[in-house]
């Protein structure tokens, strides 16, 4: 037979497993309650769907060309009702390779979610500083000196096209010359430009070894270069030759006009008769030696 204390502490225990069942209940139920509406929140409602994407850094690509190539990754549904227009299921990763795989000017891509409904790109793009042409294949070269894209001639943005006539083939990813030689050649236009000749994008060299570079104007005569002369004294020993030593009308008839040695400058006729006029005026105005070359027509060139 139980005692009245019994009972009691028998009731009490009843009273207090009831209780904790009824709040395990209510807790469930809230739980239950809260994972739905994360759930709706997250996947169905328009609460994160994406309404604004701010593409910055980019010059060259725009900002239309970059959104075409986004838009697939945020469009339509996954499994038929998951919306993937959604801040925090967007593949981010997906879309750097997609955009890196179709711009390659690109170099590089970042992106950051802006809660609760935005998505901020960066890019930084590359500058194409010339076309590198060997063993056949021709790429554009950036800043950095990479090969990071083929070149086709189209829509060259009349781009300095360097053949290295030694060159055995390069690769995607591979560095060209060095920064200096590529300013060189870069430098070379701008200075022909100032003298206010005209010359074909095409340059050429014999090997980066050499350091030779050999430019065609479109007169037809060329002009021939090396790094190891300092550019400023090439384009002004040049300017005191096509002033001095070759008028306009024997232009036709010239082949080239060397520039590689130091202190010496080197010019050849396609007749063999190069012009001696006003040579005096030309070594006292430049201080240094003028040497006109006198070949047959029938002579290689060299």
């Amino acid at each position: 037979m139980l005692s009245p204390r019994s009972n009691t502490r028998s009731s009490i225990k009843n009273k207090r497993h009831k209780k904790f069942s009824f709040n395990r209940l209510l807790f469930i139920i809230i739980l239950i309650s809260f994972v739905g509406v994360l759930i709706y929140v997250v996947f169905f409602s328009e609460f994160l769907e994406i309404n604004s994407i701010d593409i910055g850094g980019n010059e060259i690509i725009s900002n239309d060309s970059i959104l075409e190539r986004i838009n697939p990754e945020i469009s339509g549904e996954y499994l038929g009702f998951i919306r993937k227009n959604n801040l925090l299921l967007i593949r981010t990763n997906k879309i750097k390779t997609n955009v890196l795989n179709d711009f390659k000017i690109i170099r590089e891509i970042k992106i950051k979610r802006r809660f609760p409904d935005g998505l901020k790109i960066s890019v930084i793009e590359r500058h194409p500083q010339l076309v590198f042409c060997g063993a056949g294949q021709c790429f554009l070269i950036d800043e950095k000196r990479e090969a990071y894209d083929n070149f086709n001639g189209e829509n060259d943005n009349n781009f300095i096209i360097l053949t290295d006539e030694s060159c055995k083939g390069i690769n995607l990813g591979d560095l060209i010359a060095e920064p200096n030689y590529i300013e060189y050649i870069k430098g070379i236009r701008e200075g022909l430009t100032g003298l206010g000749l005209e010359v074909e994008n095409d340059f050429r060299t014999v090997s980066f070894i050499s350091k030779d570079i050999r430019v065609k104007t479109k007169e037809g005569w060329e002009i021939y270069f090396n790094e190891d002369v300092p550019l400023e004294k090439e384009i002004s020993m040049l300017k005191i030759v096509l002033d001095n030593k070759i008028t306009e009308e024997q232009r036709k008839d010239l082949e080239y006009i060397d520039l590689r040695i130091d202190n010496k400058i080197f010019y050849k006729f396609r007749d063999g008769t190069p012009s001696q006029i006003a040579k005096e005026k030309a070594d006292a105005a430049s201080g240094e030696s003028v040497t006109p070359v006198t070949t047959n027509a029938s002579d290689k060139k060299d």
